[in-house]
């Protein structure tokens, strides 16, 4: 197929709606082999169906134009598959460096957000409502018309009815902070402006609350669903029945994050001291500790507290804002990324497990900024690094050349994704082997489950079905790919032989098959040994 039947195959079928709001629709960046002639650009230009736009005006690159309709992704991808092409890309939209602000009038008042990079993290990814945080406080305002819509029924352990109200406000607010209702140009934005909430109340309207209904609560939320449980709560007292319960949670693949309390010394706060929860210290907005907050190496996180803005529960709908440092609103907001990320690492709700709640856990804390003084054992939360990291997904294995003698260090690699069962590549990684035949790559954005083809320079493409395209990546993949497509059509034929004929007695790596240092019968045996073979 030439270029330009995939590209008009593309205009009819590639359809794009929301992808197209990413790039300028039809529009592509092409940059060519210093080889390639200005009478031939041209050629490869009405070949392509494509209009020229401009020219580079400081660098060698032209700007092309395809159908509005055909998706540029594809387009890209097979003009770099033709060989032409050092760079080929979409026209991409970029955005200033503030990111995504949502329209709620106070959040020009809420600059914890910023300070953990969340307008950047919102740009990217804004969470999922099919993902659950349960708050396990004092219940919530349930007709606080910042929180309403994002509220599930939930239930009141304390009282033992179905009613979660809040007569404190304790929970009120630490659900604000986590899941407020967002850019409803209302009040005050949440960290995760998706996702949604399930309060569980574990306090009598006495405020008095005891550990079994922390238990009935914990697995009341895990029966439930709930991907994340918030725990802004605790006691100097070890809770030995209730880390049982936690336990559970964890292994059941809930993420616990609890408060690591305001005793400003380093001694344990339960549940937080537990290693299956994510134990939270409060910060200012420099990052250093707050005034109140318990640290110590046993700590994991830290989350801003020192200045926070958020829901109560008073009769008017009304907001307040916090400036005491207290870890009870840190850990909303370590709740609200776990929720986030949640969403990310999972093929969807029902995929719940230890392992995605892991994959959650080590994005959090090795994403974490470091703070003066290192009081944690990570730093300080970045939502921005976090989703980052979740959308980048590495490739990473091992490949053996069939009849290659040489070193492997610096050959390189390509990693091709593609649709499940076939179809045209959607994007293309190149990265180099080490000596030990090992690669790595990475793929932006490109979450789910696809095939790869995989080759090392001069072999034929090898298929990797079905392959799950989530943080924390594709591992352990061991290939053996076959020799002889010089050029990298995918099919080892007359040009492949032609080209090692050409550079017969010549040192060039590109040409050299089995990696002795020239171009000789050992490659011109490769070649023909596999003539007529075709990639996957």
């Amino acid at each position: 197929m030439t270029i330009g039947q995939a590209v008009a195959q593309y205009g009819l079928r590639g359809r794009v709606e929301v992808p197209a709001l990413e790039y300028a629709p039809g529009q592509v960046v092409v940059m060519f082999r210093e080889d390639v002639a200005p009478m031939q650009r041209a050629w490869l230009r009405q070949t392509a169906g494509a209009q020229l736009v401009e020219r580079g005006k400081y660098a060698d690159y032209e700007l092309w134009q395809f159908s509005p309709y055909a998706d540029m992704r594809q387009v890209a991808a097979q003009l770099m598959r033709s060989g032409w092409f050092v760079a080929a890309e979409p026209n991409w939209r970029i955005e200033l460096a503030d990111g995504w602000n949502p329209n709620d009038p106070l959040y020009n008042q809420q600059p914890a957000l910023p300070v953990i990079g969340a307008p950047q993290a919102w740009a990217l990814w804004r969470g999922d409502d099919r993902f659950i945080m349960a708050i396990l406080d004092t219940g919530a305002r349930l007709d606080h018309q910042d929180l309403q819509a994002r509220l599930l029924p939930g239930y009141d352990f304390g009282n033992d009815d179905n009613d979660p109200s809040d007569p404190f406000g304790h929970g009120t607010y630490v659900t604000g902070i986590a899941g407020a209702v967002t850019n409803n140009a209302r009040g005050v934005a949440a960290v995760a402006p998706h996702g949604k909430i399930l309060p569980v109340k574990v306090f009598t309207d006495a405020r008095q609350g005891y550990l079994n209904d922390l238990i009935d609560g914990v697995n009341y939320a895990v029966a439930q669903g709930a991907h994340a449980i918030n725990l802004s709560l605790g006691s100097t007292n070890p809770l030995g029945t209730f880390e049982v319960a936690l336990n559970n949670a964890w292994n059941a693949g809930v993420v616990i994050v609890a408060a690591a309390g305001n005793t400003n010394n380093q001694n344990p706060f339960y549940p937080a001291w537990y290693p299956v929860c994510i134990a939270v210290a409060a910060c200012n907005l420099d990052g250093t500790k707050s005034d109140r907050s318990t640290f110590g190496a046993w700590v994991d996180v830290a989350a801003p507290s020192g200045d926070v803005y958020s829901t109560t529960r008073s009769t008017d709908n009304s907001y307040s804002r916090n400036r005491d440092g207290a870890t009870s609103y840190a850990a909303p907001f370590v709740t609200a990324q776990a929720a986030m990320l949640y969403a990310l690492v999972a093929d969807g709700p029902a995929d719940r497990s230890r392992a995605r709640a892991q994959a959650v856990r080590e994005l959090i804390e090795t994403t974490a900024t470091a703070v003066p003084g290192n009081y944690v054992a990570h730093g300080m939360i970045n939502l921005q690094a976090s989703v980052q990291k979740a959308l980048t997904v590495p490739v990473r294995g091992r490949v053996l050349i069939q009849g290659y003698a040489g070193s492997y260090n610096g050959r390189t690699v390509e990693v091709v994704l593609r649709p499940v069962g076939g179809g045209s590549p959607l994007a293309t990684a190149s990265g180099t082997l080490n000596a030990t035949r090992d690669f790595e790559v990475s793929f932006f954005n490109y979450l789910g489950y696809y095939d790869l083809a995989i080759r090392a320079q001069g072999t034929l493409l090898k298929r990797v079905p079905n392959a799950r395209m989530r943080y924390p990546g594709v591992s352990g993949l061991n290939l053996t790919l076959i020799p002889g497509d010089v050029n990298g059509d995918n099919v080892i034929d007359d040009a492949d032989l032609l080209q090692v004929l050409f550079a017969f007695g010549a040192n060039n790596p590109s040409v050299d098959l089995n990696g002795d240092g020239v171009v000789d019968d050992a490659d011109l045996l490769l070649v023909l040994f596999n003539f007529g073979l075709q990639g996957e």
